[in-house]
């Protein structure tokens, strides 16, 4: 199972934030299992989760990647372009490339989650699909072992999509009712405070 988290807090929680700890009791009961990268992936063993972090909240790299370090545990980071460059730009929400190489010393591999994450699943135009799901090279250089697999914003896709997809990615995870289960639609839950690993 692939589990997707968002936002990590101190204190908060609600639908896209999980609380510290809640989140360290989670990493406590992930080791009943076998944490592996994307890569290494088989949707088929049970026995297998992955961890991924959407959006590239800096909350992510301040309290959930000292805990994955602290278990060893692989996890993916998934990007969005537009919320790259507003950290770049000084937003101390997202994660800027200072903050990525942390993650990625930490044992992380970087993914992408679209130019600005939009709904794919409503674009029909294919070169505005392409601007959407083709990661740029200058992202992509960001991690010589990242970018192979896509996130669906809201985990949804068309026809469409999937084609550009197979074309330039190993993989794609959606989840929370409209996967498949397959390598371009990985099923996944989105992990809240009272997510049970």
């Amino acid at each position: 199972m692939i589990f997707t988290y968002h936002k990590i807090s101190f204190l908060k929680s609600d639908k896209s934030t999980v609380n510290l700890w809640n989140f360290i009791r989670q990493m406590f009961e992930a080791r009943k299992y076998k944490v592996v990268f994307l890569k290494d992936y088989d949707i088929n063993d049970k026995n297998q989760i992955v961890l991924r972090f959407d959006d590239g909240y800096k909350s992510v790299l301040k309290y959930a990647v000292p805990v994955l370090k602290f278990f060893g545990y692989p996890f993916e980071v998934f990007i969005v372009e537009k919320f790259y460059d507003k950290a770049e730009k000084g937003d101390k929400n997202f994660m800027d490339k200072k903050d990525l190489k942390e993650v990625i010393k930490a044992g992380g591999r970087l993914q992408y989650h679209t130019k600005s994450h939009p709904d794919l699943s409503l674009i029909e135009d294919k070169e505005k699909l392409k601007l959407e799901i083709i990661c740029p090279e200058y992202l992509k250089a960001l991690d010589k072992n990242g970018f192979e697999f896509l996130a669906y914003p809201f985990w949804k896709h068309n026809c469409e999509t999937l084609k550009i997809i197979q074309e330039n990615y190993k993989g794609a995870c959606s989840g929370n009712g409209f996967a498949e289960n397959t390598d371009y639609s990985m099923d996944g839950i989105r992990a809240e405070a009272n997510t049970i690993i």
